[in-house]
């Protein structure tokens, strides 16, 4: 009798870990399930985000959100001391004067350590094919060297832009020497 006894708490014992694992293992199913679905929603959400920028450079139609783009590269590049990203706001192949504007680009960059920019879209408008964007634009230009006094200037400069393969960019501005 002890025997059976035993054989019988053993089984119950069993049964009641199984019992015990399958509820653990359910349990643990649908945090998996949700973490898996949490990733999969935000992963949804940066596509979406990305996706959302991409169709303001790649739009048809000129709008406000892409002209804020463009005035957006043209600072990050300014402040970022990164001539590559800053001439990347302008269409190199649809500009007049591409080349002398670069080398005046060039040539602001190596004179000055750094720049601060505030701007303010006025208006935005189409003309014809063009979106046309004019801004209050100012700029602080920090020269290099030490003891350099920053120099401030500020004009209202009137942006043309185009689509083109890459997107909207910007193919004159007026005027030009504002960044020399």
């Amino acid at each position: 009798m002890s025997k059976l006894r035993w054989m019988f708490l053993f089984a119950l014992t069993l049964s009641l870990c199984g019992f015990t694992l399958a509820q653990t293992s359910d349990q643990q199913a649908p945090s998996d399930q949700s973490t898996s679905k949490d990733k999969d929603k935000k992963k949804d959400k940066k596509d979406k985000k990305k996706k959302n920028s991409q169709d303001v450079l790649d739009t048809e139609v000129f709008s406000d959100s892409v002209a804020q783009n463009a005035m957006n590269d043209l600072r990050d590049g300014l402040e970022g001391h990164s001539q590559r990203l800053m001439l990347s706001a302008f269409d190199g192949d649809k500009m007049d004067g591409y080349l002398s504007f670069e080398d005046q680009i060039q040539a602001m960059f190596e004179r000055y350590d750094s720049f601060r920019i505030h701007y303010r879209i006025i208006q935005t408008t189409i003309e014809g094919p063009k979106g046309v964007i004019l801004v209050d634009f100012q700029m602080e230009e920090v020269p290099r060297g030490q003891d350099a006094v920053p120099q401030r200037k500020s004009s209202q400069i009137r942006f043309e832009l185009e689509r083109g393969r890459k997107g909207w960019k910007i193919v004159d501005m007026q005027p030009r020497g504002f960044f020399s």
